[in-house]
């Protein structure tokens, strides 16, 4: 139920994001809401010593992107608390990692697109979040 939740949650965060480079505050709240919410009705009482655990990762984003002054998203922080929430440490760590490479890899291609095209790519940004759909894909298959 909550990999349901978070899929939903995550194809909206994304479609946010590409559509206008924010996520609204509100889908964090009520995802993660309802995520925490059906973790409690079908997984029982939890331990709030793992559960801490799940979300340092969104934590320590959000806290980076205050410290560096906005170069990375603090929305995308937050969306990896409540993938901690939903997924656990381990995965949402790897939902990360493998989002960060596929977005690596389309930041590369787009600079050499754009050395061969003669254009400046130094003030383009990339929306993160919807490299985390093919990556959230592949991890909940596996």
């Amino acid at each position: 139920m909550k990999e349901i939740l978070f899929l939903g949650f995550l194809i909206i965060s994304a479609w946010q994001d590409v559509r206008e480079k924010e996520v609204d505050s509100w889908l964090y709240i009520v995802f993660g809401g309802l995520i925490w919410f059906g973790k409690l009705c079908f997984e029982g009482p939890v331990s709030m010593g793992p559960e801490a655990a799940n979300v340092i990762p969104g934590i320590l984003m959000v806290l980076f992107s205050r410290w560096s002054g906005g170069a990375m998203g603090e929305g995308d922080g937050w969306f990896f608390v409540v993938a901690g929430v939903a997924l656990g440490l381990k995965k949402s760590v790897a939902l990360f990692l493998s989002s960060l490479l596929l977005c690596s890899f389309c930041c590369f291609l787009m600079l050499i697109w754009g050395r061969k095209k003669h254009v400046s790519m130094k003030k383009k940004t990339v929306p993160f979040l919807p490299f985390t759909v093919p990556a959230a894909l592949w991890i909940l298959g596996r």
